[in-house]
């Protein structure tokens, strides 16, 4: 909802304690505080029109902002201050500032063992901008998509991700890992065991958001892939009990992951909410958990907790198990998606590319495409 009362015309103004009463043509109103007002003034003094990009900086002033007149006239509000600037507000201008301010408003689409992922053909998603839309909104809404039919060779996550606008990320480990069998490789993704569900760089303060699992060859017998939903996870194990889900916030735990030329390490809570109250973030990899200290005061309720979320991570309620076969790529949103496998026999190749990215970049482009980028520092006039 806008705050411009669905959009309808502005009829009348008038200063208010601490802001800006608003009057609309269809009989509502509103009170605009008086700090954002200023904050958002559009002219040119208030704004580099060039860049789309703020100059004014409330610090520069001792108090708060006050309007020491207002009014509309052709539909335009004009918002005389204090200190000598003026303000004005279109419609539009209330309608592209706004829009700004909900950017990155998404709420998650939960789902457990009965979902269906989202396919897109591989050619497909690359010359059709409806398919490229309809995966980047499955990965927006549910964490995860599979491209099918890429051609199976390897490097074809490197040119598919570029296509697709998406920017890969390095780290100390390696830029593509080759996961296929190797006695020497550093990680259990190397050898022929089940992985449980998990997600990947737990080592790192700032794990990369987004994960391309790319098949380049699975002839093995076994080895079928799994994704979990971890936020669907922590919903169920909230209604279960809460004060899992607090201690789980609240004690950090290390992980480590390391090569004989790298070495990585963090402690983090297992789960980060955002301001809102929402689960901003699930970091479960058991594989790569390190010791916690033996005198931590919440010990004893931190394991109880741990051993319910493992729980449901690993309940088969909440997986999607399916095969990757050769050109089959697997993205997923690396803070929210758990992904797992099953054990595999290697009676024949098994080969796996993984790339990592930043997931807002997926966002970004759907708010591109649907309008949801507004300039909402440029205006096509000036006032001040």
């Amino acid at each position: 909802m806008s705050p411009t009362a669905a959009n309808s015309a502005l009829s009348f103004a008038s200063p208010s304690v601490g802001g800006v009463r608003v009057e609309f043509s269809d009989g509502s109103e509103r009170e605009f505080q008086a700090d954002w007002l200023r904050d958002n003034c559009r002219c040119d003094r208030c704004r580099i029109v060039q860049t789309d990009e703020r100059r004014f900086q409330p610090w520069k002033f001792s108090g708060p902002a006050e309007a020491a007149g207002a009014s509309v006239s052709n539909g335009v509000l004009t918002v005389d201050w204090s200190d000598g600037h003026c303000s004005t507000f279109s419609t539009g201008d209330f309608t592209s500032i706004f829009s700004a301010s909900q950017r990155g408003r998404h709420s998650p689409r939960l789902w457990r063992g009965d979902h269906h992922l989202t396919r897109v053909d591989h050619a497909a998603v690359l010359a059709e901008p409806a398919e490229h839309r309809r995966m980047f909104e499955a990965l927006r809404q549910d964490g995860v998509a599979v491209i099918t039919g890429a051609p199976p060779v390897p490097g074809t996550v490197l040119t598919t991700s570029e296509a697709l606008g998406i920017t890969l990320v390095d780290s100390s480990l390696g830029f593509l890992f080759d996961v296929k069998l190797d006695p020497a490789g550093f990680n259990v993704a190397f050898t022929s065991e089940a992985l449980a569900p998990h997600n990947d760089n737990a080592q790192y303060r700032y794990p990369p958001s987004g994960q391309v699992l790319s098949m380049v060859a699975n002839d093995a017998t076994g080895g079928d892939s799994q994704v979990v939903d971890g936020f669907a996870v922590l919903d169920a194990l909230e209604a279960l009990d809460p004060s899992a889900v607090d201690v789980l916030s609240r004690v950090k735990v290390g992980f480590r992951q390391y090569s004989a030329v790298a070495d990585g390490m963090w402690r983090s809570p297992l789960v980060v909410r955002d301001p809102e109250g929402g689960f901003e973030r699930l970091r479960f990899s058991n594989a790569l958990r390190q010791p916690l200290d033996p005198e931590h005061p919440d010990l004893a309720e931190w394991y109880r907790a741990y051993r319910l979320l493992g729980s449901l991570v690993c309940d088969p309620f909440f997986a999607v198990t399916f095969r990757l076969t050769a050109g089959d790529m697997l993205f997923v949103h690396g803070d929210r998606v758990l992904h797992a496998r099953t054990a595999f026999t290697p009676d024949g190749p098994r080969h796996l590319q993984d790339v990592f990215f930043n997931i807002d970049d997926v966002y970004s482009h759907l708010d591109r495409v649907s309008g949801m980028a507004p300039d909402a520092m440029r205006t096509t006039s000036s006032a001040g």
